[in-house]
Order: C-alpha cells, then structure tokens, then sequence
C-alpha cells in the first residue's frame, strides 16, 4: 500500500479535524455522487491551500458557506481554497465515474452470475476519486461515512454499523467514526454479499467483531476452509507478541472478484479475490489462503495503525511480511514458508527478501528482540507515521545494541518498484 503524493507543505499550515462522506451507489453502473464535509483548521488565516478532487462533475462547492469558483478555481484535480480562516468547513458534492483503473471506486459484476460487487481502492491518489479530500498521509482525521444503497446490498466501511435500511431495504447505512487516519486508508466494500458475522475472535479480553463475507457464487467454500479460525489464530499471535492490540472496533473479510490486486488491507477491512477460496485445496494446512489472510490483517498495525513515510513505505510489506510468516511458521508445525521451494509458491514472495532482511536481525539480537522492537514502534507512533530511523532506534533500544550500521548495511528495499499489483 502507497499512499498519494499530492500534498505538497499544507501539513505545515493545516489540521484537519474530521471528514463527513455521504455516498449515494444508486444511481447506476456507471457514476455515483458523493458530498464531503471537510473541517481543518489553519495557522496561518489569510493563507490559501488547495484539496484533491477528481470528479466526473463537481456540481457545488462552498468553504465557510461561501461558493467556490468551479470554472477557475478548479483544474487538473486541485480545488483552490483562498483566503482560509483560522477555523474553516469545505463542503464539495460531486459526480464521480466508477474506474477499472488502479484507484477509485469499482464497479464490477461477478462473472459467475453477475452480481454487482463494489470495492474501493484509496491508495495512491484514489480518495479524490471518491470523495473531495486533502490527500495526503500526514493530514490524518476521524472520518464518518454513509451509504445509500440499493435494495438487497450489504455495504461495509472501515468503522462499524451503526445502522442499516430495515429487512434488506434501499436506503442508507451509516458508520461509526473512524480513529484518525490518511484519506488513502479509506474503503468502502458493498454489493450482494454472502456469509455473516463469526462473533468474537480474540482468546480472550474485549469482544472483536468479525464478519466473513463472500459473493454468493464463493460463498459455498466459507465453510470448508474454516476462513473464521485461519483469522484468528494470526490475531491470537500478533496481539500476543506484539503486546498492541487490535487497533479497530472491528474486522470484516470480503471475498469478491477484487483486482488487479490479489489481496488488499485498510483499517477493519480485508478485500481477498474469491479465487483464493476457489482455488485453495485441502492440503492439512490451507496455507495459501492462511498466508494471505495473516498477511492482510498484519497490516491492521503495518501499514495501518502506523505507517512507514514514503521513503521507507516499503517496509511496510516487509514487517507484515515478516510478522505473518512468523506466526505461520508456529501456527502451522513442520511448515516454513521461508524455505524456497514453499515461499516461491506463495503470494507474498515478492516481499521475502525484504522481509528477510528483518528476520537476519533475529540472528543478531534475537527474536524476543525484534518483536520488543516492533511493539514499541506501534506503541510510540500509533496513529502516525514513522521511519525507518524510527525503527532502528526502538530495534536499539530493545537489544541495547547500536544499529545503525547493521541498518545502513542491510536494511534497504530489495526492489525499488512499486508493488506487482
């Protein structure tokens, strides 16, 4: 996961305080509206600032109840924002098209019996595709998001329901708000889904919820796999080792023709494409679909509860990389998806060699080490982001070892290209 790069400076001048989103998904294949409420506050009134905007038609615009000028003042995806007030309120309702490209918000149908399947993808500039938004990763904000959709869909964000349309009516659902998180971290999952809720998932404390859902034509190999307890062994693991608990009021899991990515993670939602069930054999372990789902929910801390700055974002793939394999290797006795033959055949070799960058470290300070390391990055930089130095410092500091030349020998992508999906 990257996020955009359309930020510029406004992190020095801006504070966003939430987003209001409301979605309307009824009106079609091909385009649906959106109306965001954006309130930020800025340290410097009477400076001006722009936000990302991307539609089809953006049909009103207005900051602090005044109109914006949609014929001068917006092009090539910026909406200028002049003269700002100290405290300020940008309201933007907008017609956007669904894509087929990398980012946005898709509209597809199940090829197996044409169901409509939605799915979003925010990262790298695709929030402005959605909804008007400032988009960049360090203008971080509580978002609450409704959704009006037809009869018969079940729609899935990134907080829990609140509420939904009586006996699987059209109308609206609504979301709780989310902790503070980029714009790039948003989803949005909806369409006509199987499957339901699988009740708590954790060995104990707090309840987490847990639903596991698939289009209708996937649904049937729910079962077979156990998808519930292929989650919940990892969740058992991580909040275990890593001493950090889950850090969302919820977990969803969707199966859908998602793509081109085989699998992605937000905050309290995990997209995988239904071939991972269909395809997944009974070979004991399950471990294709066990590896795909441990990595995604390991991203809920990497990637999502903290964030490596964009000069380290690859990182962010290797420690869930690393974390997932880990706890695969002890999940599954006599196992070990690092061994070459077996990790070739798995769906996050791309990232091995980074991630195995940080399990050599295991072999100089230890895994007790490492893992102490990794839960005081989480612990210090919750809902943040960090960097690499960041996390050679906690390394450090846990092993009583100075780094840095281990860091600067070692700990360097072994790819320097974005990821394969």
């Amino acid at each position: 996961m990257l996020p955009g790069s359309s930020g510029l400076d406004r992190s020095s001048i801006l504070d966003v305080t939430s987003y209001d989103v409301a979605l309307d998904l009824t009106g079609g294949s091909d385009r649906f509206r959106s109306r965001s409420a954006v309130r930020f506050r800025c340290r410097q009134p009477g400076a001006g600032a722009f936000a990302d905007l991307h539609a089809a038609s953006a049909r009103r615009a207005t900051l602090n109840g005044v109109g914006l000028d949609l014929l001068g003042g917006y092009r090539d995806g910026r909406l200028a924002l002049p003269r700002l007030t100290e405290d300020n309120v940008l309201v933007v309702d907008a017609e956007f098209a669904y894509t087929s490209a990398a980012e946005g918000l898709h509209y597809v149908t199940d090829p197996a019996d044409g169901s409509p399947f939605l799915f979003s993808k925010s990262s790298s500039g695709g929030a402005s595709r959605i909804y008007c938004c400032f988009d960049q990763p360090d203008l971080r904000a509580p978002f609450t998001v409704s959704v009006r959709a037809p009869a018969g869909w079940t729609c899935l964000a990134n907080a829990p329901e609140l509420k939904r349309p009586a006996g699987g009516e059209h109308g609206i659902w609504r979301f709780a708000p989310t902790a503070p998180i980029p714009p790039w971290l948003t989803s949005l999952c909806a369409g006509v889904l199987s499957g339901q809720a699988s009740g708590s998932q954790r060995d104990g404390g707090r309840p987490l919820p847990v639903t596991v859902r698939a289009v209708p034509s996937a649904a049937a190999f729910l079962e077979p796999l156990r998808v519930p307890e292929l989650l919940r062994q990892p969740l058992a693991y991580y909040e275990r080792t890593l001493g950090v608990p889950y850090p969302y009021g919820k977990c969803d899991l969707v199966f859908g023709p998602v793509s081109p990515a085989l699998a992605y993670s937000v905050t309290g939602l995990i997209v995988i494409h239904d071939q991972v069930l269909r395809e997944s054999q009974e070979d004991g372990t399950c471990l294709y679909p066990a590896l795909v789902i441990a990595h995604e929910l390991a991203h809920a801390w990497f990637g999502g509860l903290v964030t490596l700055a964009r000069q380290d974002s690859w990182l962010d793939e290797a420690l869930a990389t690393y974390i997932s394999r880990t706890a695969l290797a002890e999940i599954t006795p006599g196992t070990d998806p690092w061994t070459a033959s077996i990790s070739a055949a798995l769906p996050d070799d791309y990232y091995a060699a980074d991630a195995a960058a940080v399990r050599q470290l295991e072999n100089i300070i230890g895994r007790p080490a490492v893992l102490s390391g990794l839960a005081a990055l989480l612990q210090h930089h919750a809902h943040h982001d960090a960097t690499k130095n960041d996390l050679i410092k906690h390394w450090s500091q846990a092993s009583r070892q100075d780094l840095r030349h281990w860091a600067a020998e070692t700990l360097m992508p072994a790819r320097r290209k974005e990821d394969p999906a």
